[in-house]
């Protein structure tokens, strides 16, 4: 995701072919990253939560990163028909793989209320999340990932199946099990969002089964989450943002669990783990920008899974808990451009105490059209 809070909506270039009127949108964005702390050796440089190594093991203990890997580019569409609008959006950016390669961001059309293919997951969404520069954001947050998917919304209240395989980070599992990639049925995902004049807030659930193929044999277990997100916006422009999410079986769906969907026993039985994630966060205005101060966490269930973790770093060195604060400053002296200046502080703890921290400073420069 790229950071929370700018929207490329508002600038594009706009065309008619016939009755649709096309959209073509996007940015150039140049990240520049320096990291003090000790970091995994094969990790990219802008994906600290994954990076952060334990204070007992050697390893580096400074990188500089840059790239303009989240530089992106979209088509939307809207086409009159005699029952309503066809829309369609295509988006991709250069991050597959944490760069440079092309990747689809989104691939979806939407008619009365239907949409199907690829955006953001019905299970949640920003009102909750406090800007960031960081790509990544805040780890443990009520993840509004890209999923495949069929969704349905009227009013304030959508519905939608998802792919149940569809999250590359945090579905990771334990025993040495060949990956959640057995499920039968898709995720069924729920969502209320409502306004109320300076007031935002939505609630999601979700509803899914895990499979995991252990020794040959399929198995399965039910998982399930929960979240809430809200936001607040003062007559002084402060906003003030906050969102909670807890699960068993609920994985991926917080963003970066450490603990993963589940694992399966020596028996070949599959366990769910619980997770519980909060994030809290104000935006200032100031000058031409707003600073944004924020802390998210993230806590995995991992007391019944001792002796079941593969060895490091499959398991990001068997942690069962992130915390990370940040503290940013983005503005826009002109339309089209972007700057942002941030700091981050990222702490990562095992189950048995033994902890890592990273520190990062981070700028940021987009030009938008």
């Amino acid at each position: 995701m790229a950071f929370i809070g700018l929207s490329t909506a508002t600038h594009a270039l706009d065309f008619e072919v016939g009755e649709t009127k096309a959209s073509v949108y996007g940015y150039v964005q140049l990240d520049a990253a320096y990291t003090d702390g000790k970091k995994m050796d094969a990790a990219s440089g802008f994906t600290p939560f994954v990076d952060i190594r334990p204070d007992n093991i050697d390893g580096s203990d400074g990188d500089l990163d840059m790239g303009a890997y989240t530089s992106r580019i979209g088509l939307r569409t809207n086409t009159p028909t005699s029952n309503g609008p066809v829309n369609v959006v295509v988006e991709g950016d250069f991050h597959d793989g944490g760069g440079p390669g092309f990747r689809l961001r989104h691939a979806y059309g939407e008619w009365n209320g239907v949409l199907a293919g690829k955006t953001w997951t019905n299970f949640s969404g920003f009102i909750g999340l406090t800007p960031t520069i960081d790509f990544t954001g805040p780890v443990g947050r009520p993840n509004p990932g890209r999923l495949a998917q069929l969704r349905y919304t009227t009013g304030g209240f959508s519905v939608a199946l998802e792919d149940p395989d569809g999250f590359s980070v945090g579905e990771g599992i334990l025993s040495g099990a060949s990956g959640v990639n057995q499920s039968r049925l898709p995720n069924l995902t729920l969502r209320y969002t409502q306004g109320i004049d300076a007031f935002a807030y939505e609630i999601g659930g979700l509803v899914r089964e895990i499979g995991y193929d252990s020794a040959g044999e399929d198995n399965y277990a039910f998982g399930w989450g929960v979240n809430a997100s809200a936001a607040y916006q003062f007559a002084s422009g402060i906003t003030l943002r906050g969102a909670v999410a807890h699960g068993d079986g609920i994985g991926g769906y917080l963003f970066f669990n450490p603990g993963g969907a589940g694992y399966t026993t020596p028996d070949g039985s599959v366990e769910t783990i619980k997770a519980t994630s909060a994030t809290t966060g104000i935006s200032v205005p100031a000058g031409p920008g707003n600073v944004n101060v924020s802390y998210a966490m993230v806590q995995a269930d991992m007391d019944d899974t001792a002796g079941l973790r593969p060895a490091p770093p499959n398991t990001l060195y068997g942690y069962d808990r992130y915390d990370s604060v940040f503290l940013n400053y983005i503005w826009s002296p002109t339309e089209h451009v972007s700057y942002g200046v941030e700091v981050g502080y990222h702490q990562a703890e095992q189950p048995s105490g033994t902890s890592g921290d990273i520190t990062r400073v981070q700028g940021m420069v987009r030009y938008t059209f």
